[in-house]
Protein backbone atom coordinates (compact mmCIF):
# COMPACT_ATOMS: atom_id res chain seq x y z
CA UNK A 1 0.00 0.00 0.00
CA UNK A 2 1.18 3.63 -0.25
CA UNK A 3 -0.01 7.11 0.97
CA UNK A 4 -0.41 9.65 -1.97
CA UNK A 5 0.02 13.21 -2.00
CA UNK A 6 -0.96 14.37 -5.20
CA UNK A 7 0.34 17.77 -6.69
CA UNK A 8 -3.30 19.18 -5.44
CA UNK A 9 -2.94 18.74 -2.24
CA UNK A 10 -5.09 15.52 -1.94
CA UNK A 11 -3.87 12.09 0.50
CA UNK A 12 -4.90 8.77 -0.64
CA UNK A 13 -4.03 5.37 0.39
CA UNK A 14 -3.94 3.78 -2.26
CA UNK A 15 -3.79 -0.19 -3.31
CA UNK A 16 -4.40 -0.49 0.48
CA UNK A 17 -4.78 -4.07 0.82
CA UNK A 18 -0.89 -4.58 -0.56
CA UNK A 19 0.22 -5.58 3.17
CA UNK A 20 3.76 -6.04 1.72
CA UNK A 21 4.76 -2.88 0.46
CA UNK A 22 4.47 0.43 1.82
CA UNK A 23 5.87 4.37 0.74
CA UNK A 24 4.84 7.83 0.20
CA UNK A 25 4.46 8.88 -2.97
CA UNK A 26 4.98 12.42 -3.91
CA UNK A 27 3.66 14.04 -7.30
CA UNK A 28 5.66 16.75 -7.20
CA UNK A 29 9.67 17.68 -6.29
CA UNK A 30 11.41 17.24 -3.59
CA UNK A 31 12.84 20.65 -3.03
CA UNK A 32 8.90 21.05 -2.09
CA UNK A 33 9.90 19.37 1.33
CA UNK A 34 9.03 21.97 3.46
CA UNK A 35 5.32 22.35 1.72
CA UNK A 36 5.00 18.66 1.78
CA UNK A 37 5.24 18.25 5.23
CA UNK A 38 2.83 21.45 5.92
CA UNK A 39 0.35 19.30 3.39
CA UNK A 40 0.91 15.76 5.31
CA UNK A 41 1.04 17.57 8.89
CA UNK A 42 -1.81 15.30 10.05
CA UNK A 43 -0.86 12.30 8.24
CA UNK A 44 2.82 11.78 8.76
CA UNK A 45 5.87 13.64 10.18
CA UNK A 46 8.69 13.86 7.61
CA UNK A 47 12.20 14.43 9.11
CA UNK A 48 13.73 14.41 5.64
CA UNK A 49 13.38 13.94 1.88
CA UNK A 50 13.99 10.43 2.40
CA UNK A 51 11.44 8.90 5.15
CA UNK A 52 8.26 9.60 6.28
CA UNK A 53 6.60 8.05 9.47
CA UNK A 54 2.81 7.76 8.77
CA UNK A 55 0.48 7.75 11.19
CA UNK A 56 -1.41 4.89 12.29
CA UNK A 57 -4.15 6.66 13.80
CA UNK A 58 -4.57 8.19 10.13
CA UNK A 59 -4.48 4.80 8.29
CA UNK A 60 -7.16 3.33 10.78
CA UNK A 61 -9.29 6.61 10.19
CA UNK A 62 -9.07 6.21 6.55
CA UNK A 63 -10.49 2.35 6.41
CA UNK A 64 -12.83 1.67 8.90
CA UNK A 65 -13.17 -1.83 7.63
CA UNK A 66 -12.56 -4.57 10.50
CA UNK A 67 -10.96 -6.82 8.31
CA UNK A 68 -8.33 -4.45 6.82
CA UNK A 69 -7.47 -3.28 10.67
CA UNK A 70 -6.83 -6.50 11.40
CA UNK A 71 -4.26 -6.76 8.83
CA UNK A 72 -2.67 -3.35 9.43
CA UNK A 73 -2.20 -4.19 12.96
CA UNK A 74 -0.41 -7.83 11.68
CA UNK A 75 1.62 -6.04 9.15
CA UNK A 76 2.68 -3.69 12.27
CA UNK A 77 3.51 -6.40 14.47
CA UNK A 78 5.81 -8.22 11.34
CA UNK A 79 7.44 -4.54 11.23
CA UNK A 80 8.46 -3.68 14.83
CA UNK A 81 11.84 -6.12 14.74
CA UNK A 82 12.65 -3.76 12.16
CA UNK A 83 12.84 -0.87 13.19
CA UNK A 84 10.01 0.59 11.05
CA UNK A 85 7.80 1.12 14.28
CA UNK A 86 8.03 4.11 16.03
CA UNK A 87 6.08 3.25 19.03
CA UNK A 88 5.99 6.81 20.70
CA UNK A 89 4.05 8.60 17.68
CA UNK A 90 2.56 5.54 16.79
CA UNK A 91 3.92 5.56 13.30
CA UNK A 92 4.75 3.27 10.28
CA UNK A 93 8.40 3.96 8.76
CA UNK A 94 7.97 4.74 4.57
CA UNK A 95 10.28 5.72 2.49
CA UNK A 96 9.20 8.54 -0.14
CA UNK A 97 9.47 8.21 -3.63
CA UNK A 98 9.25 11.92 -5.90
CA UNK A 99 7.20 12.10 -8.56
CA UNK A 100 7.72 15.40 -9.89
CA UNK A 101 5.18 16.40 -12.48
Amino acid sequence: MFVKLSADGRVTLEERDNFRAFKLVVDRDAAQLDNVRTNLKSVADVPDAGTAWIFESWLRATVPDAAWQQSLGTMIEKAKPHGWIDEQRKAIKAHIEWKSA
